[in-house]
């Protein structure tokens, strides 16, 4: 840094010149100016007429009520300088870029100073400058007769030095009152950038993480930070990556950086002037490039593919509305939020069989043969609003193709949690397998499960006989020794069976002699022979 700014310095990286209007030949210049100084005007205005509208309708609604025609269409006044507003910061935003993208050749004129032209607008036989000129611009109106031209690179400029004074904030309630709500969404997201960036350092350097502890902390920062009037501030992802790669492990690195800061604002800030941007930049994206865990993505993605993929999209999304990072982070959220509700509308449901080794599996995926008379159904996930019909789906047409069906065992180890909606269609299910002569079981149900239903008496309904602890237990119980339809007759539920002949022999043998979690995630079949 010392090094480029040495060089910055003594090269005139910085090349700006305060020229008039009058010498910038341009076409474009004079009125793209007038309309983004208006637009700024037009901004102040409006935003102090919908300040001034707000407070009205606040006292219309104190005065006669939220629902009078009075307060309504002070509302409905308000809503529209809202609009407004944002329509004009948008055009102001365009016209800004407009501004920042013309490019001009300059001419030294006969009094020494530097007339600028566009390409268009250059007199012919006329030789410009090599240098390539553009505006400066800035969130403010521009002063036609001191307008900013720049030649040269950018750099860090005039930095104000000293401490920012300390002052008790204004309180003014109903603005806070209006604030209130734009306050929360920008509290919400800059806590939620922080803790990703938080994660991923706790990732790296294997320290645990509190989130709470990084709430207060946001908290106090922006409550402090209020009295010298700093904007809301949060974990910067940057900044971050740069300590961490300087060698930070603790939160003394941030308390020694910022007695460095306030030493720098206090003797050293003309010192900075010349640094250029570009070394800033480069600094930053050389320690965040440090950060970028590529096995990270490549884990998600063996673990569970769908996890890989909202990575990789939040990622990218994070990288294309940069320095917006928030954008990403909602996108990422929404992503995993939707996926989360598309696997529990439909969790896997699976009927069980017993295998050699006296395990209780997925029939279908191990090749097991499953009883006529008893249906063993797996529910993985907890049954709330979202998926009480698809169980109910799965389980008639099960029954559909079991004709011979007399009994239905629920396993519910994987029922965690069960709502309102679930439990009346718990109530419903067992209700009408019942009418049509089907008994109900359940297995595996945790205390807080039984716990809802005992206090909806659903438990009562069912029948204490009716709940076991294990499948083992249920089956025993059920079948007490013999198929439950022919007695005398093996069951697979009892006696494991597996269909032999579409399962490979030395499958059918590693079946029979290794533990089920040996196995390959799926037996490789054969044709069936012919006798």
């Amino acid at each position: 840094m010392l090094v480029t700014t040495l060089i910055s310095w003594a090269t005139g990286y910085e090349h700006n010149v305060v020229t008039r209007i009058e010498r910038i030949h341009s076409r474009e210049v004079d009125a793209l100016l007038e309309e983004y100084n208006f637009n700024l005007a037009e901004v102040d205005r409006t935003i102090e007429e919908r300040f001034t509208t707000g407070t009205e309708r606040r006292q219309a609604e104190h005065e006669y009520g939220s629902h009078s025609n009075e307060a309504i269409e002070l509302h409905a006044q308000w809503a529209k300088l809202s609009a407004r507003v944002d329509k004009l910061k948008d055009r102001g935003e365009e016209l800004k870029s407009k501004l920042r993208r013309l490019r001009f050749l300059a001419v030294e004129a006969s009094d020494k100073h530097l007339e600028f032209y566009s390409h268009e607008e250059l007199p012919a036989g006329v030789k410009p400058e090599k240098r390539k000129w553009s505006l400066k611009v800035r969130n403010r109106p521009m002063d036609k007769t001191a307008i900013m031209m720049i030649g040269g690179g950018a750099v860090v400029g005039t930095i104000p030095a000293g401490i920012p004074k300390i002052s008790a904030p204004k309180l003014n309630f109903p603005i806070m009152l209006d604030l209130l709500s734009m306050a929360v969404i920008i509290s919400l997201l800059g806590f939620m950038e922080a803790i990703s960036i938080a994660k991923a350092m706790a990732t790296r350097t294997g320290q645990r993480l509190d989130p709470n502890q990084e709430l207060i902390g946001q908290g106090l920062a922006n409550i402090i930070g209020a009295l010298s009037r700093s904007y809301p501030v949060s974990g910067s992802f940057s900044r971050s990556a740069v300590n961490f790669q300087a060698g930070g492990r603790t939160g003394f690195s941030s308390a020694f950086t910022s007695i460095m800061v306030m030493i720098s604002l206090l003797f050293f800030t003309p010192l900075l002037y010349h640094l250029p941007q570009s070394v800033l930049a480069a600094i930053i994206m050389m320690a965040v490039i440090g950060l970028i865990n590529v096995g990270g993505f490549i884990h998600a993605w063996k673990a569970q593919r769908y996890d890989g993929v909202i990575s990789v999209v939040s990622f990218l999304f994070t990288l294309g509305f940069a320095p917006h990072l928030d954008k990403g982070i909602i996108i990422g959220v929404l992503l995993s939020i939707g996926l989360y509700l598309f696997r529990t509308m439909k969790p896997p449901i699976a009927i069980l069989s017993k295998t050699p080794q006296g395990f209780y599996r997925d029939a279908k995926r191990w090749n097991l043969e499953i009883c006529k008379h008893v249906a063993v159904i797996r529910f993985n996930y907890s049954l709330y609003f979202a998926n009480v019909n698809y169980l109910e789906d799965q389980i008639i047409e099960e029954i559909s193709n079991l004709p011979y069906l007399k009994h239905i065992v629920i396993v519910g180890n994987g029922i965690n949690e069960l709502d309102a909606s679930g439990e009346v269609m718990l109530s419903l299910i067992v209700s009408r397998l019942r009418e049509m002569g089907l008994d109900v079981s359940f297995t595996g149900l945790n205390d807080h499960v039984l716990e809802v239903l005992h206090r909806t008496h659903l438990y009562e309904k069912i029948g204490g006989d009716h709940f076991y602890f294990s499948v083992a237990e249920a089956v025993e119980k059920i079948h007490k020794g013999s198929c439950i339809g022919i007695p005398g007759e093996e069951c697979p539920l009892l006696t494991p069976k597996l269909i032999s002949y579409k399962v490979a022999p030395e499958i059918v043998e590693k079946l029979k002699k290794e533990p089920i979690w040996n196995l390959p995630k799926k037996v490789k079949k054969i044709p069936k022979q012919e006798n």
